[in-house]
């Protein structure tokens, strides 16, 4: 279980320092990280030091951008995604079609977000704009249940963080148990969602999600939708 009270101040800053550059396109001056991050720039200049003596930065003048060793150590992940998009895109096909809305492929990240990788944008009036590369968090979207359903671990983290709402916990049984996660104007108004565990060799590793206009998805319909995805994807849906 990770303890999100043991955190090491000097890492969450390097680290999203990194983040804060990615952010403004991969290269950023000093006083613009300085102030974003909230942090001395004799603080953020040392950071910035280690960071490109180790190759993760690169300084140009008054500038610095994402070194090349990111690349090296990313490489990995990336090989990861690739091949869970290429395993579950006939699933993400399928209830695109079946749905006419927007449908995502979500994975964890961390103990408190899950990160879009794949999106097919709908058809219809009042779409959805694909979201794919955005970060959202887990207690508040139908995907996020998913994952927590799945994942007592992280559960048990996020309550001794005082993380998880008491409601939410209470939910998730019975997500468990009928296979799919509902967001009914949870996360944004007007928005409701429904989300899939998606498996391999048993594990829970992504998460299907569709999403729509609450006028046009109302619960009985993502309900519908969830059996008949269930029934007619199984294979698809369990690798």
């Amino acid at each position: 279980m990770i303890d999100e009270n043991r955190r090491i101040q000097s890492l969450e800053r390097a680290m999203l320092l990194l983040e804060a550059i990615a952010a403004a396109g991969g290269e950023a001056r000093l006083v613009d990280l300085a102030a974003q991050l909230n942090l001395h720039k004799s603080t953020l200049h040392g950071l910035l030091n280690t960071l490109a003596a180790m190759g993760y930065v690169s300084r140009y003048g008054t500038r610095y951008a994402l070194g090349l060793r990111l690349r090296e150590i990313a490489q990995p992940l990336a090989d990861a995604d690739a091949a869970l998009r290429t395993a579950f895109a006939p699933a993400l096909r399928t209830l695109a079609e079946r749905s006419g809305e927007t449908c995502y492929l979500a994975v964890p990240c961390g103990t408190r977000e899950y990160l879009y990788i794949d999106a097919l944008e709908g058809h219809g009036n009042l779409r959805v704009a694909s979201p794919r590369g955005r970060r959202e968090g887990l207690t508040t979207s139908a995907i996020g249940k998913i994952f927590l359903a799945h994942n007592p671990a992280l559960v048990r983290s996020l309550r001794r963080a005082e993380a998880m709402p008491k409601a939410l916990e209470k939910e998730l049984a019975a997500i468990t148990e009928q296979g799919y996660a509902l967001d009914l104007e949870e996360a944004e108004p007007g928005l409701n969602c429904l989300a899939l565990p998606l498996r391999r060799q048993g594990q829970v590793v992504a998460a299907l999600g569709v999403a729509g206009p609450s006028q046009r998805l109302r619960k009985p319909a993502l309900r519908r939708l969830a059996a008949t995805a269930m029934r007619e994807m199984f294979d698809i849906l369990k690798l």
